[in-house]
């Protein structure tokens, strides 16, 4: 209570310090992106393949927004079908891939250079023509400009 009766804005200090459910909200909300990276370094140090094609599946992501956003008449980051269908469609693609590869036992120089070359050319075209179709990044590039 402040000195003229009404309730105070400030929130009364603690005498303890951090208490346990402090430190392991702490903990939760910031340590488990750590803990993720960890694991995907781990795991593309251990699958080869898998760290090749996650790559080229990022590279080819980033190229296929360039070229959809060269024309000018689309901002494709500011589309929904960026987010909902092409990034997890080249995800699932790239990891697939690598695993259908893995399975099949075309681990050899010559399956990996074919599938280097198709893979980039499946995610771009799927990239560009997703985010041309795209009628909410054509409505913000029309409120822009």
């Amino acid at each position: 209570m402040s000195e003229e009766g009404l309730p105070s804005t400030t929130p009364a200090k603690k005498s303890g310090g951090y208490n346990i459910q402090e430190t392991v909200a702490v903990v939760v909300d910031n340590v488990w992106q750590y803990v993720h990276i960890g694991a995907a370094a781990f795991l593309f140090y251990e699958d080869h393949l898998l760290c090749l094609y996650s790559l080229l599946g990022f590279v080819s992501l980033c190229g296929g927004v360039v070229a959809a956003s060269s024309s000018g008449t689309i901002v494709p980051t500011m589309g929904e079908e960026l987010w909902r269908i092409v990034i997890p469609a080249s995800a699932i693609l790239a990891v697939t891939t690598s695993l259908g590869c893995r399975v099949a036992g075309w681990i050899s120089a010559t399956a990996t250079c074919c599938f280097c070359v198709l893979l980039p050319v499946v995610i771009v075209a799927l990239t560009t023509v997703t985010l041309k179709n795209d009628k909410t990044a054509r409505l913000i590039r029309n409120c822009i400009g």
